[in-house]
């Protein structure tokens, strides 16, 4: 008898919602990263670099979130108003945070596209071993070696 493991989802139909809007934001975000830039993705190392510009972006972002809650933790003893700007500030960074976050998606999405469009047609190792055995080339089993019997040191024992 075999056995399917289940998983309980708890999350709440909201966060599922959540979840899907924001899949869509990105895949928006996606095509129209693909429409506006003008140049492919050549190599590996102009990906890095684009990553590497929304990375340092994102953690940017990151720390506005960190000084806005550092700001929010200060303001804690004065009254209510200081505390709403600390939220707005910690609002606004996690809203450029997100869009940050999203833009390195996007800019992940079209690395990857560019670079599979590049070398689409470049034959993986395990293709070329497979075009290599029907062509006779490659790997060949090996063959056993006639070997002289070795003789009985021992002697017949009769």
């Amino acid at each position: 008898m075999e056995y399917e493991q289940m998983e309980f989802d708890t999350m709440l139909e909201s966060e599922r919602e959540l979840k899907e809007n924001i899949n869509v934001a990105v895949s928006f975000a996606c095509k129209q990263v693909q429409r506006s830039e003008q140049y492919k993705v050549t190599n590996r190392h102009e990906g890095y670099g684009i990553a590497a510009e929304s990375h340092a972006a994102i953690q940017g972002s990151v720390k506005k979130v960190s000084e806005g809650m550092k700001y929010f933790l200060n303001v804690l003893p004065a009254d209510d108003n200081a505390a709403i700007s600390a939220a707005n500030t910690i609002y606004n960074a996690a809203v450029d945070l997100v869009y940050q976050a999203t833009m390195l998606a996007a800019q992940a999405n079209r690395v990857m596209t560019d670079l599979y469009e590049l070398h689409k047609d470049d034959k993986s190792p395990l293709e070329e071993y497979a075009d290599a055995q029907e062509d006779g080339e490659g790997f060949e089993e090996a063959q056993e070696e006639d070997q002289p019997e070795a003789e009985d040191e021992e002697g017949d024992d009769e």
